[in-house]
């Protein structure tokens, strides 16, 4: 059983690794480094300086959106978030097979890990879909939603099998003001990726250049998003304020401080030029700040269970 549940602590913490290398290939504008799936210009490992290329890349150049050159920095950043996402998908299927033979004693467990491994599948062929779209605005998001998903699909494993860290009472009161919260958060979380999409239309016509014009006309979408951003802060101080004298306090200032932190990067993203290093770390707070809501909901029960 041991060795279970350190390879699923393994895979959480390598699923997070898959969403930061995401965020990395978007802010680097790598999606298209590799234009084709699930080869890179038609071969496995991908070239490393132009002599390389295949007689016929010119059809593979055509499908990228910034400058129809090679570049072997793009292509390898794409390359290295398509191997991290496929060594996701051996974790998974190794994980199920740990678990087989627990199954009996620990079925959700066990329907959660063939559920991970079922996601992890549909991730990496819409992942497909996306780059034959050409990095098409709705398939990201969609994308990206499938990352959220995976990620609390597997907190979820990861505390089923742990059962002694749910026993903690969460009131009903705080259970409906944290689901509430997380509604709230992926409201906000929907409007950040039109202020994405504005963005990458934007950075696109100026070739990824001239970073501190892309919300110089600061779109009704970012007005509603930064102000929104507000609301959710508003509300994650009410739960720490709520459960001073809960049980799971603690979980609810990191949470806050998560926020605060999430709002912090979204000021600097407006007010610095939108520095390159700044937009994944805003996405990996947002996830941070999904699982640890998600983390404080599975953790506790209501005082009648």
């Amino acid at each position: 059983m041991r060795a279970a549940k350190n390879w699923i602590i393994a895979t959480f913490i390598l699923t997070f690794l898959v969403i930061i290398a995401g965020g990395v290939v978007r802010t680097t504008q790598s999606g298209m480094g590799c234009p084709d799936w699930p080869k890179c210009f038609g071969s496995w490992i991908p070239p490393t300086n132009a002599s390389q290329l295949p007689p016929d890349f010119e059809k593979y150049l055509q499908k990228q959106d910034i400058d129809h050159s090679f570049n072997v920095w793009h292509t390898w950043i794409e390359y290295i978030n398509r191997l991290l996402g496929a060594l996701l998908g051996v974790f998974a299927i190794i994980q199920v097979a740990l678990l087989i033979r627990l199954k009996k004693d620990y079925r959700t467990s066990w329907r959660l890990a063939v559920a991970f491994l079922i996601v992890v599948i549909l991730t990496g062929l819409f992942g497909a879909l996306v780059v034959k779209l050409n990095l098409a605005h709705l398939s990201i998001s969609v994308h990206l939603l499938f990352a959220l998903i995976l990620i609390q699909v597997q907190l979820a494993l990861l505390l089923s099998i742990q059962s002694q860290l749910s026993v903690i009472t969460l009131d009903s009161s705080l259970r409906k003001l944290l689901i509430l919260f997380l509604c709230l958060l992926f409201i906000q979380s929907s409007v950040g990726t039109m202020v994405r999409m504005y963005v990458d239309d934007v950075s696109k016509t100026l070739h990824y250049e001239q970073r501190s014009t892309w919300l110089a006309e600061t779109p009704v979408a970012f007005l509603v998003h930064r102000s929104f951003s507000w609301i959710v802060l508003i509300v994650s101080l009410l739960l720490v304020w709520k459960g001073r004298t809960s049980p799971v306090r603690k979980y609810l200032f990191i949470l806050t401080g998560i926020i605060l932190m999430s709002v912090f990067t979204g000021i600097t993203l407006f007010y610095a030029d939108m520095p390159a290093a700044a937009q994944p770390i805003h996405l990996l707070l947002a996830t941070l700040a999904f699982t640890q809501g998600f983390y404080i909901l599975f953790k506790g029960k209501s005082p009648a269970n």
